[in-house]
C-alpha cells in the first residue's frame, strides 16, 4: 500500500508511533535499529518516536532501555525514546518522579502506559501525570488501554498534560468527541485510526492539530498511516501540520522541522 506514496509525499513527516522488538503472534521480523532507519528511508521522514515491545509485553521498565540505545542510535535522524511507566512496587520501581527525571537526563520525549495489560488502574499514576505535566512531556496510550472515563479524568486533573490516544479503530468518533471537546490536550495520532473520512472530520472542526501522523511499525503495516494522510482531502498544509507541525510542539526535545 505505501509503495504507491513517493517518498516526496511524506519527505519531513515525523512517526509519532513505533515499537521496537517482535510481537510473539507476528509473522514479521524484529522491528530493530536497521528496520527503523530502512522505514525512515523509505518514506523520508524526520525522524520517529520509537517504545519497546518489552516494554509492553515483557518488561515494562527495562525494555525501556532498548528504545534509549535505538534512539540514540539513531538521534542524528531525529529518533526519539519513549519510555513505558507502571505504578512503583519494591525491586522494580521506587519512584516516579525519579523515573521521569531519569527520563529527561536521558532525552526521551514521552511516556506510554499500558494499565489493561499491566493489570492496574491508571488512577495509581497520579504522580505520573504530575511529573510528566511539570515537564511538557506527553502521555501515550493505546485507546483499549485507557477507558474514557480515565481518560477523561486524567485530562481534567492535569489540563496542561497533553495526552496522546492511538489505535482509536473505527467508529469512535463520537465517543472521541466527548474527550476532545472542552480537553485542549488530548491528541489523536493515525495508528489504525479508521473513521471514514475522520482526518477531514477533524479538519472540518478546527481539530487538524490534534491529530499526529504514526505508523505503528512494529504492530502494524504502516502503509495504512502513510496513505491515510497522504490521500486524504487535507490542503498541503495541514498535511504539514499532521505529518510533522504537531509532533515538533509536543516532542520538543528533538523533532526536527
Amino acid at each position: 500500500m505505501g509503495d504507491q506514496v513517493t517518498d516526496a509525499a511524506t519527505a519531513g513527516w515525523f512517526d509519532a508511533r513505533i515499537v521496537s522488538g517482535a510481537h510473539p503472534a507476528s509473522l514479521l521480523p524484529p522491528t530493530d535499529r536497521d528496520a527503523i532507519a530502512a522505514h525512515l528511508d523509505r518514506y523520508a521522514l524526520s525522524g520517529a518516536l520509537v517504545s519497546a515491545m518489552a516494554s509492553w509485553l515483557h518488561d515494562p521498565i527495562g525494555g525501556n532501555a532498548e528504545a534509549s540505545a535505538i534512539a540514540h542510535s539513531l538521534a542524528d535522524r531525529g529518533v526519539l525514546a519513549c519510555w513505558t511507566a507502571v505504578p512503583p512496587t519494591p525491586g522494580e520501581l521506587d519512584s516516579l518522579t525519579a523515573l521521569v527525571e531519569r527520563a529527561v537526563d536521558d532525552g526521551v520525549a514521552a511516556f506510554r502506559i499500558h494499565p489493561a495489560s499491566h493489570g492496574f488502574s491508571p488512577a495509581l499514576l497520579d504522580e505520573l501525570y504530575d511529573a510528566l505535566q511539570a515537564r511538557h512531556l506527553p502521555l501515550c496510550a493505546d485507546a483499549a488501554e485507557l477507558p474514557w472515563p480515565d481518560l477523561t479524568r486524567i485530562a481534567l486533573r492535569f489540563p496542561e498534560l497533553p495526552i496522546v490516544v492511538s489505535n482509536l479503530g473505527y467508529r469512535k468518533l463520537r465517543e472521541l468527541w466527548a474527550v476532545l471537546d472542552g480537553h485542549a490536550g488530548v491528541y489523536v495520532d493515525l495508528v489504525d485510526f479508521a473513521a471514514h473520512q475522520g482526518l477531514e472530520w477533524f479538519a472540518a472542526n478546527n481539530l487538524a492539530d490534534r491529530l499526529l501522523f504514526a505508523t505503528g511499525l512494529g504492530v502494524r503495516d504502516p502503509g495504512e498511516s502513510v496513505v491515510r494522510l497522504a490521500w486524504s482531502g487535507l490542503d498541503d498544509a495541514t498535511v504539514r501540520l499532521v505529518g510533522s507541525g504537531t509532533a515538533g510542539r509536543l516532542f520538543r526535545s528533538g523533532v526536527r522541522s
